[in-house]
């Protein structure tokens, strides 16, 4: 039950937002001609649109609303650019050298030097090429979105609420492969987990990159975007 309510929140939200759907059949770029502050700042419209789907994607996970409203805000603060990245990941495979943040507007190494987004670039190509090497299915993807989530280093008024929700994702995200996987669940799951590493590597990439083009103030980013970007004691 635990697996199937989380995999279908997600399925839900996948019909409503933008977010998690794949790149379309459609090569063209439509920003294809403006300039690099343009880029970016479509881009940045484009993240805080994000987290605010994130938002409401987390407070769907069964037992993350039991949470106090403090930790659950806290552990969103930490989280949600691993979220996003895979989520990225995931919207970009199969990989062809494009990360697609939207079905109609993708990144290749040239554009993201054009913008001097080149070091997240490459940390996103790479890690969208490991995740697409896995074959994650669909039910894994959001399993590892929720651990993402909940596999926060913050302290947090109700520690072991946090670690029960976890382990009821851990035993979801195991069952899920056990079934699927057979004879290589062991494996795979590894694998999976093997991930998450690198996805907070990310994350570091990420509020480095965002964090500097605040402070340039070349970009206009919406109010929430620049909260999220602030760091969280842990």
């Amino acid at each position: 039950p635990d697996l199937l309510s989380i995999g279908n929140c997600a399925l839900d939200l996948q019909s409503r937002n933008s977010i998690d759907s794949h790149q379309s059949n459609d090569s063209r770029n439509n920003l294809t001609g403006i300039d690099a502050q343009e880029l970016l700042s479509v881009l940045s419209d484009l993240y805080d649109r994000e987290l605010v789907g994130v938002i409401g994607w987390a407070k769907q996970i069964p037992g993350f609303t039991d949470l106090p409203l403090n930790d659950q805000m806290r552990l969103l603060q930490v989280s949600w650019a691993e979220i996003l990245t895979l989520m990225l990941a995931h919207r970009s495979t199969p990989f062809t050298g494009r990360l697609y943040f939207a079905s109609d507007f993708w990144l290749d190494e040239r554009t993201a030097k054009e913008c001097g987004a080149i070091e997240m670039y490459s940390h996103f190509a790479h890690l969208t090429q490991r995740f697409e090497r896995i074959s994650a299915s669909k039910e894994e993807y959001f399993l590892l979105k929720a651990l993402a989530l909940s596999n926060c280093d913050v302290r947090l008024e109700n520690p072991a609420a946090l670690k029960k929700l976890r382990d009821t994702i851990l035993n979801a995200l195991n069952d899920c492969v056990l079934i699927t996987r057979h004879m290589s669940a062991i494996s795979h799951q590894q694998q999976l987990l093997l991930l998450l590493p690198a996805v907070r590597q990310a994350d570091h990439v990420v509020r480095r990159f965002w964090t500097a083009v605040n402070r340039d103030g070349s970009v206009t980013m919406n109010k929430l975007f620049v909260e999220m970007l602030e760091p969280v004691s842990r």
